[in-house]
């Protein structure tokens, strides 16, 4: 398959994820695009912080645009590009919408309706499980004939030596993806009693929320700033990340720092575990045909129980050591 975009096209459109862990996710894609057409300019139109994430694959063929809010600026941002094709990473109406007639070529998912605003739309897959990975591969697929493969860490591991302190994200984007709060500062002050720093790291809207924890957790770091420049650093550096399934998790993936993540009523399956990533269940016995998204009281993620990660953490950092 040699993909629908020519070896010559000059401009392309790439509508990012909405989520910063699903931008993570689509980091491999972003780079078998531009590897696969060295000639192209690749236009990633995205939310702000998400720019900050294309900026580590260091490459000036991939350019960062600050999406609009309102569908008729959008839609000026876009013309202003001059684009050839647009791939849509995004699946809602409004995306293929705002990007009608816009391009020779359109790739995206059939989704919602919008397939006749597409010259190329594919099926989502399955309604089981299956990781989101692995449709933003179909959709590259498409577009240069080759499929990402995994590139942990996307830039050069800190060494061991380096590493230190303990990251904890209380956070999610749902309140039932949320391990107790109780919880998370209960573990804190067990890890800062055996000699380890602590940062509590959320957005900027959790700040007040986390200075309330970091009250209990003495001593303790918060990190909680529009950018992302301070997060990823702390991320980098730390010994291992604790935290719910959220962006924080991903983040940790491109840099290869170790991470223990707490699975409630968000299948795993959705977003595999990656190599030096400890998924803690709230059913890790449950039957494989039960998807947790449709159980959300069976999978409360408040059945994880602190020695669960405690013991996880205990592992990865006495590992560090050796």
């Amino acid at each position: 398959m040699v993909g629908v975009l020519p070896q010559s096209i000059s401009q392309v459109v790439i509508l990012a994820p909405n989520w910063l862990g699903d931008m993570a996710l689509a980091l491999p894609s972003l780079q078998t695009l531009v590897l696969a057409r060295p000639e192209t300019t690749f236009h990633v139109v995205g939310r702000p912080p998400l720019g900050e994430l294309v900026g580590l694959l260091g490459c000036a063929r991939l350019k960062h645009h600050e999406c609009a809010k309102h569908n008729g600026q959008r839609r000026q941002v876009l013309r202003s590009i001059h684009p050839d094709a647009v791939i849509m990473f995004t699946g809602s109406f409004r995306s293929a919408w705002v990007t009608r007639g816009l391009g020779r070529i359109r790739i995206g998912t059939r989704t919602e309706g919008r397939g006749w605003l597409l010259t190329h739309a594919i099926s989502r897959g399955t309604s089981r499980p299956r990781p989101t990975s692995e449709l933003y591969a179909d959709l590259v697929e498409v577009a240069v004939g080759a499929r990402p493969v995994p590139i942990q860490p996307l830039i050069s591991e800190v060494p061991k030596s380096d590493r230190s302190g303990v990251v904890l994200v209380p956070g999610a984007s749902r309140e039932n993806k949320r391990w107790p709060e109780s919880r998370f500062v209960e573990l804190g002050q067990k890890l800062q009693a055996m000699g380890h720093a602590i940062t509590l790291l959320g957005s900027a809207e959790e700040n007040p929320r986390l200075r309330a924890m970091s009250n209990q957790i003495l001593h303790a770091q918060v990190v909680c700033e529009p950018r992302l420049h301070a997060a990823l650093s702390a991320i980098q550096h730390a010994a291992v990340v604790i935290g719910n399934d959220t962006g924080p998790r991903h983040l940790a993936t491109v840099f290869g720092t170790p991470c223990v993540t707490l699975f409630g009523p968000t299948d795993v399956r959705w977003t595999p575990p990656a190599a030096k990533e400890h998924a803690l269940r709230a059913q890790p016995f449950a039957p494989g045909e039960l998807i947790a998204d449709d159980r959300p009281a069976a999978f409360a993620v408040d059945r994880i129980p602190t020695g669960d990660v405690l013991f996880s953490v205990h592992k990865i950092l006495n590992q560090s050591q050796r």
